[in-house]
C-alpha cells in the first residue's frame, strides 16, 4: 500500500465513511452526506490508485482535487494519535489484603467483598497539549502538556515511565481483548460516565487538564506578576504626577478666574479627574498576567491493569471502591478524593459514603464526631449556644423556642431573658487559695560523705557515648522519619505508630538570609534548634550539608540510619512521591540562590 492509498483510505474512515474492498485495486466507499456535500462530490463511489485498472472508478492521483481538498482539511486539524503499553505481567493477587495494608483509611477499613475476583481491564490514560499565550505588557507563548488518568479523573504524577513503554501502534491480543475499566470519578453535576473517551468524559477531563496545567505555572506566574507590577507602579506614579500637575494648575486659575470662566474650569477639572480614573484601570488591565490555553491535540495511551472492588465500612457507614493494580509502576494506586479528584495517601470516609482528604472535610459534629465531607456540609450546622459544628444527627431541638444545641448546652438556648446564653462573657474568678507554709528545714546531717568510686576508662566512654535524653511523659515512642523535599525547602516528620506526629523539623532556604530551620517537637520553646540560620555552604555540596542536618535530627530521638524514608514533591499537583535517595531541585541546584542566600547571611550575621 502506497503512502497516498494509505492517507486516503484513512482519512476517509476517519470522517465516518465506509470503505469496502470492491476489486483488485478498487474500494467501494460511502460517504456521509454532510461530507459529501463539503466535498462536492458523491455519496457513493469507486475509487482507485492503480494506473493499470481499467474499470470505471475514479482514479485517484496526488494532484486530484478531492486528494487535495482532503490533505487541506488534515492541516487544518490538530494531530492525535493513540498509543498502548503490551506485555504485561499479569499475575497479581490478594489485592484486597494489598489495599488494607497500603491505604491509610483514618476513620474506617478495607473489607473484601464476597465473592469478588480479580479482573484485567483496559486502562486509558489522555495526554492534553496546549499552546499556552501569556499575555501582561508582553506576549509570550510555550508548550505545556498533561498526562490525565481518565478513570480516576486525576493527573499523573510520574509520566516519564508511562510515556517511554507507550511505543506500541497496535494493541496485542490480550489487551485487545479487555474491556475498559470502571469509571471512579463523576462530572460535577453527580452523573458518572460510562465510558473513559466520550466527549462528555473528555470535556470535564479538559477542564481539568487545564487546572493543573495552571497549578503547574502557578510559579511562574506569580513570579511574572510581581515583575509586571513593577513596571505597572512606574506607570502609574507617572500618570498621577501628570495628572496631579494639572489638577494643580486648574485650582490655580479658578482662584483667580472670573465668574464666566469658573463653569469651564470646573467642567475641566472634572474631565481631568474622569480621564485619570479611565487611565489608571487601563494601566491595571494592560499589566494583569492572563494566561489562554489553546488545546493541540491529545494522545490516548492505553495499557492492561488489574482490578478488584472492595469494601471501606467502619461502624455506620459502608462504601464501594476499587483497588487497582498497575503492572507497569509495580504498584497499588491511590484512592482519589471524591470532592477534589485528587490522589491523597490519607483519607476520609464521609458519613454519607463519600472518600475525601482531610482538606475537603467539613468541621466534624462536636457531639457525635461523625465526619462529612464538603459536598455534605449542608448537613453540618451549628448549635445556637456555642456555636461549635452540630450535625442534624445530634441537634436537639428546643420545644419551646425552636432552637437547636448540642447536649452539653440543652436548656440555655432560652435562659437569658428568652435569648441564648452568651458564654463570651467571663465568670468571675474564685478566690485565691491560701498559699501553704514552706515545710521546715531538716538539721543537716553531720555524717561525712563516703566517697564515690573513680570511674574506669570504660565507664567514662559509656557516659561520652551516651543513649538519647528520655521524652517527655505521654509522648509516644518513635518509630520512623518520613523527609519530604520541596523546591525550597525540606521537611522531617518525626513519627510515631499509626502515624503520628512527635516532631517536624524544616529547613528553608531563605534568599535574603540564609537556611531557617525551624522546629516544632515537644520540647517547645525549650528547643536549641528552633529558629537558627544556617549559611549554605560552598566547600560541600548542599546535599551532604542538610543530611548532616537531617542525621543529627535523626541521631536527637536515637534512630538508626534505616528508618529515614525520601519523598520528592511534584511540581504539578504538589503531592509528595517516594524516592530512593535524598536529592535535591528547584532553588536548591541554582548556585545563583545559594551565592544570594550566602551573602544574606554574611550581610547580616557577619558584619562588623
Amino acid at each position: 500500500m502506497s503512502e497516498l492509498e494509505a492517507f486516503v483510505l484513512g482519512y476517509l474512515k476517519q470522517v465516518e465513511g465506509l470503505v469496502e474492498p470492491a476489486g483488485y485495486g478498487i474500494h467501494e466507499v460511502l460517504l456521509p452526506e454532510r461530507v459529501a456535500q463539503r466535498w462536492d462530490t458523491a455519496v457513493y463511489q469507486q475509487i482507485t490508485f492503480a494506473d493499470t485498472v481499467e474499470a470505471e472508478a475514479t482514479h485517484l492521483g496526488y494532484n486530484h482535487p478531492l486528494v487535495e481538498q482532503m490533505v487541506e482539511e488534515a492541516r487544518t486539524q490538530s494531530a492525535s494519535t493513540k498509543l498502548y503499553i503490551n506485555e504485561l505481567q499479569l499475575n497479581k493477587t490478594d489485592l484486597d489484603k494489598l489495599a488494607a495494608k497500603e491505604w491509610v483509611i483514618l476513620n474506617g477499613r478495607v473489607m473484601p467483598q464476597k465473592r469478588a475476583t480479580i479482573a484485567r481491564v483496559r486502562s486509558t490514560y489522555v495526554r492534553f497539549n496546549f499552546k499556552a499565550a501569556i499575555v501582561s505588557d508582553e506576549k509570550q507563548e510555550r508548550l505545556a502538556s498533561v498526562l490525565m488518568d481518565a478513570h480516576a479523573g486525576h493527573r499523573i504524577a510520574q509520566t516519564d515511565l508511562i510515556e517511554a513503554k507507550a511505543t506500541a501502534g497496535e494493541p496485542d491480543m490480550i489487551l485487545d481483548s479487555l474491556s475498559d475499566a470502571p469509571m471512579r470519578w463523576q462530572s460535577g453535576a453527580g452523573r458518572s460516565f460510562n465510558s473513559p473517551l466520550n466527549q462528555q468524559a473528555l470535556t470535564v477531563l479538559l477542564d481539568r487538564a487545564k487546572t493543573a496545567v495552571l497549578h503547574e505555572m502557578s510559579d511562574y506566574l506569580k513570579s511574572l506578576q510581581t515583575r509586571v507590577n513593577r513596571f505597572r507602579e512606574l506607570d502609574e506614579a507617572r500618570l498621577t504626577a501628570y495628572y496631579d500637575e494639572l489638577e494643580r494648575d486648574l485650582q490655580v486659575r479658578l482662584t483667580s478666574a472670573s465668574h464666566e470662566r469658573r463653569s469651564s474650569l470646573q467642567d475641566k477639572l472634572v474631565a481631568v479627574q474622569t480621564e485619570r480614573a479611565h487611565k489608571l484601570i487601563d494601566v491595571a488591565e494592560r499589566y494583569r498576567v492572563k494566561v489562554d490555553l489553546t488545546l493541540l491535540n491529545l494522545m490516548i495511551i492505553q495499557q492492561p491493569k488489574l482490578v478488584m472492588p472492595v469494601l471501606i465500612e467502619n461502624r455506620t457507614t459502608k462504601a464501594s471502591a476499587y483497588a487497582v493494580w498497575d503492572p507497569l509502576l509495580h504498584r497499588l494506586e491511590m484512592l482519589a478524593c471524591e470532592v477534589c479528584g485528587q490522589p491523597s495517601g490519607r483519607t476520609y470516609l464521609c458519613h454519607n459514603g463519600h472518600l475525601a482528604h482531610e482538606g475537603c472535610l467539613a468541621p466534624a459534629c462536636i457531639d457525635c464526631k461523625r465526619v462529612f465531607c464538603r459536598q455534605c456540609a449542608d448537613q453540618v450546622g451549628a448549635c445556637d449556644v456555642c456555636h461549635e459544628p452540630l450535625c442534624h444527627h445530634s441537634r436537639i431541638l428546643c420545644p419551646e423556642c425552636g432552637r437547636g444545641t448540642c447536649q452539653a448546652h440543652q436548656g440555655l438556648c432560652h435562659a437569658n431573658a428568652g435569648q441564648p446564653v452568651d458564654l463570651t462573657v467571663k465568670a468571675a474568678p474564685p478566690p485565691p487559695k491560701p498559699e501553704p507554709k514552706p515545710p521546715e528545714p531538716k538539721p543537716k546531717s553531720k555524717t561525712p560523705k563516703r566517697p564515690q568510686p573513680k570511674q574506669t576508662q570504660s565507664a567514662r566512654k559509656l557516659q561520652k557515648t551516651a543513649a538519647p535524653p528520655p521524652l517527655l511523659k505521654g509522648v509516644p515512642k518513635p518509630q520512623r522519619i518520613e523527609v519530604v523535599i520541596y523546591p525550597d525547602a525540606v521537611v522531617a516528620f518525626l513519627l510515631a505508630s499509626r502515624e503520628r506526629e512527635i516532631a517536624v523539623r524544616t529547613w528553608e532556604l531563605n534568599l535574603g538570609e540564609g537556611i531557617i530551620r525551624t522546629c516544632e517537637c515537644e520540647k517547645g520553646t525549650a528547643c536549641t534548634a528552633n529558629r537558627m540560620v544556617i549559611r549554605p555552604s560552598e566547600w560541600e555540596p548542599i546535599e551532604e550539608q542538610l543530611l548532616k542536618e537531617i542525621a543529627a535530627f535523626r541521631t536527637e530521638y536515637g534512630l538508626p540510619p534505616k528508618k529515614i524514608s525520601f519523598n520528592r514533591v511534584s511540581s504539578l499537583d504538589g503531592l509528595p512521591f517516594p524516592t530512593q535517595s535524598f536529592k535535591l531541585f528547584g532553588l536548591w541546584k541554582e548556585e545563583g540562590a545559594l551565592a544570594k542566600a550566602r551573602a544574606g547571611f554574611e550581610r547580616i550575621y557577619w558584619k562588623k
